[in-house]
């Protein structure tokens, strides 16, 4: 009888140990919120090349193209070399590279500029006011639908120009070569300038004398 109960006991263990063994362990569960989603900022002014068509566009209009606003579309960087003992430096920061130092002058992606005189090829416009430095963006046989920017002796995409009475060379930050550096305007100021408004005066009658 001793012999029955220590072999039910030993049965109920073994069940007991088998059982603890299968046994789930739920560990503690972290809950992650999904990212919200953000919508993208919607472009009013969207930027567009300016071309020969919108000039004669407004020139149909009558709108004086000085009265414009207008941008660049590439990133163009200035520089010269020179010696810090005599130069005087107006504008720019000075670096040193390749063991001279150079005068360097940046002007970002979408700076504004107005046009200061219209040439037969093209427009000469400046980024400062009261600034004598102007550029010349050409429109020709060589860039029949925009007006990119020009400069004198090429070398491999960059060009030469004139600031501040210095001798520069200009190179693009994103493209190729300077010539591909375009004007832009924004698309709703070209609406805006295009839009004709006629006032009507009225009219009075013609009394009979």
């Amino acid at each position: 009888m001793k012999r029955l109960s220590l072999l039910i006991l030993s049965v109920v263990a073994l069940f007991a140990v088998s059982c603890s063994h299968h046994k789930k362990v739920q560990l503690p569960v972290k809950t992650v919120e999904a990212p919200k989603m953000v919508e993208p900022a919607i472009d009013t002014n969207t930027y567009v090349p300016f071309t020969r068509d919108l000039y004669n566009r407004l020139k149909a209009y009558n709108i004086d193209v000085k009265k414009v606003q207008f941008f660049i579309d590439q990133q163009v960087v200035l520089n010269r070399y020179i010696d810090v003992n005599k130069a005087e430096i107006k504008a720019g920061v000075v670096k040193f590279e390749n063991g001279r130092y150079t005068n360097e002058i940046v002007v970002p992606a979408l700076t504004p500029c107005v046009v200061d005189s219209v040439d037969y090829d093209g427009f000469r416009v400046s980024f400062e006011k009261g600034s004598i430095n102007s550029f010349k963006f050409i429109n020709n046989k060589y860039s029949p639908d925009f007006f990119v920017f020009t400069g004198t002796n090429w070398k491999d995409g960059t060009a030469e120009v004139y600031y501040d009475k210095q001798v520069y060379r200009v190179s693009c930050v994103n493209c190729s070569s300077v010539s591909e550096v375009k004007l832009m305007v924004k698309q709703s100021d070209m609406d805006k300038s295009e839009k004709k408004t006629k006032v009507l005066q009225g009219r009075k009658v013609d009394f009979l004398n």
